[in-house]
């Protein structure tokens, strides 16, 4: 079985066929897709499957034994095509149902053991970043900002961005199957006025902060882009072609654009019938017919709260998003820094924090150095990605001074540990924390922090950490006084060699002090440290 790489180190793009899984709260979604070195890639397959995972979870907090079962059975024949195609790596994503269940983690190793393939729960935001990416990147170019809707089964994501750049990202607890459990109990009645608009009071008071927040954007268009839009945007132009074939006139609505009268009058047919009649409406999707009322009712508020006549309607989803995040992540930018997403998710932290920002940013350049030198002369073979992290705890590994300078490189773990981090997977989040941590001692199986992690993470946090904890000594005066560093082989001998604009004594001792570490790291028994003076990059 192909490894779910979603929780892993990131390769440089290449040429494979990688498989996409969306587990979301009412259907399971599959994309199998043939990408490129150059950045280009091709949609092989696609399945979706209605597996009902967050049915009755949302009411009681828990994904229900059923439903597991029946999804880790349609996990498997979707586990069985990657094979096929020969997908060499499996992105796999849960949504609300797994991220809200209590059970949720359970529930994704037990996924684990059955079929092999990883999933990570995605927070809210990050699922709203997602569905960004892979919506507007099938829109024409625009400068203008667009007002992105896409209503899942446990929650609604509101997303404000033009085609450049995402303004606002929202993810509000409002779905088409969590709402149904909530206002419909019983799904088989046709459903009063009140009841309709009792519900859609609940939304707007819920969405009343989503609300406020997109208030001051203006607003070219919106967009829907889930399955419960693509229906009702179906089921208006069938009620509208029968209208306008009795009444000889041409069609007005499009499956590609719904109206608000439009929705108003799919509303008003799915509210006056049973479920067993609305089963039967011309373009309807038998298998939504229990929930599609209240993605209506979502659909509907937003539309009025926005004043939208229209909602273009995309195909696209979160996979898309996903095949595009993965692309970029793998292609350097065309000036080589790192991923922007995450570069500005993390500076964003960091000046929450207040971070001291010259020497943070030193420090960073000063482990880029000892990663690349180390790499170079065969240390370690850690990849690109572990670059990027390890910059970014550089940035980040003192903002725990923000709470005390006392035990400041516990306060930045848990800084980071509890922030939402946007372009990062779980995993990442961890392996940067605990790197923060690690940047005033080594790591010890004395520390739960460090035995926590698998031995995956433990191989890449010791050389990693010891880098962050030599660019840390190496301007404990914070002058930026040591310029450059790298590691030199002779023979047996490994020399740390340090170029510095001026007498660094603190620095030197400090590094004297470390020698012991790197032995343990790297296994070198005769070490060295050197200064050179010289002037150097600024930091």
């Amino acid at each position: 079985m192909p490894g779910s790489v979603i929780g892993g180190g990131v390769a440089p793009l290449e040429e494979k066929t990688i498989g996409i899984m969306d587990l979301g709260s009412n259907s399971l979604r599959l994309m199998l897709a043939h990408v490129r070195p150059d950045g280009s890639s091709a949609i092989l397959n696609q399945v979706k499957q209605m597996v009902r995972l967050g049915e009755g979870a949302f009411q009681h907090g828990r994904l229900r034994e059923e439903s597991m079962a029946r999804t880790i059975a349609v996990l498997r024949g979707m586990a069985s095509m990657c094979d096929v195609y020969g997908a060499s790596e499996i992105v796999a994503v849960a949504t609300a149902a797994v991220r809200d269940a209590a059970n949720g983690e359970e529930f994704l190793a037990r996924v684990r053991e059955k079929t092999g393939v990883v999933f990570t729960a995605v927070s809210g935001q990050e699922e709203a970043r997602l569905i960004y990416l892979g919506v507007s990147s099938g829109l024409e170019h625009t400068s203008s900002l667009r007002l992105f809707i896409d209503i899942g089964g446990g929650s609604t994501e509101l997303i404000v961005g033009s085609s450049d750049e995402c303004r606002n990202l929202d993810s509000m607890k409002l779905g088409c199957v969590r709402l149904s459990n909530l206002f419909f109990e019983n799904a088989d009645k046709p459903v009063p006025d009140r009841r309709y608009a009792a519900l859609q009071n609940y939304i707007r008071n819920n969405a009343l902060h989503s609300f406020q927040r997109i208030a001051d954007f203006t607003l070219t268009e919106a967009v829907g882009s889930s399955g419960t839009a693509q229906n009702l945007a179906e089921i208006a132009a069938a009620l509208d072609e029968a209208d306008a074939l009795r009444q000889g006139r041409k069609p007005t609505e499009r499956r590609d654009l719904l109206s608000y009268a439009g929705l108003r009058r799919v509303v008003d047919e799915l509210c006056s019938r049973t479920l067993k009649e609305r089963k039967s409406l011309p373009g309807i999707n038998a298998n939504r017919a229990d929930v599609i009322i209240a993605g209506a009712a979502i659909l509907q508020t937003i539309m009025e709260d926005q004043g939208f006549d229209t909602v273009r309607i995309s195909n696209r989803n979160l996979q898309n998003g996903l095949l595009v995040d993965y692309i970029t992540r793998r292609r350097p930018n065309k000036d080589g820094g790192f991923h922007p997403v995450r570069k500005e998710s993390v500076l964003h932290l960091a000046r929450k924090c207040g971070y001291e920002e010259q020497h943070s940013r030193h420090v960073a350049l000063l482990a880029l150095d000892l990663f690349d030198s180390a790499r170079a002369l065969g240390l370690h073979d850690l990849s690109p990605n572990l670059r990027e992290i390890l910059h970014y705890a550089g940035l980040l590994h003192d903002i725990g001074i923000f709470i005390a300078f006392s035990r400041h490189n516990v306060h930045s773990y848990y800084l980071i540990r509890n922030t939402e981090l946007l372009g990062f997977t779980a995993r990442e989040v961890e392996l940067l924390a605990a790197l923060a941590y690690f940047h005033r001692k080594r790591p010890s199986r004395k520390t739960p922090v460090y035995t926590e992690l698998d031995d995956d993470m433990r191989a890449e946090v010791r050389p990693l950490s010891l880098f962050l904890l030599l660019a840390e000594r190496m301007d404990k005066s914070h002058r930026q006084i040591i310029r450059t560093a790298r590691f030199l082989r002779t023979g047996d001998k490994l020399t740390l060699r340090v170029s510095a604009a001026d007498d660094c004594p603190i620095e030197m001792e400090q590094l004297r002090h470390s020698l012991k570490n790197i032995r343990k790291v790297f296994g070198a028994r005769e070490i060295d440290v050197e200064c050179q003076r010289e002037q150097g990059r600024a930091g």
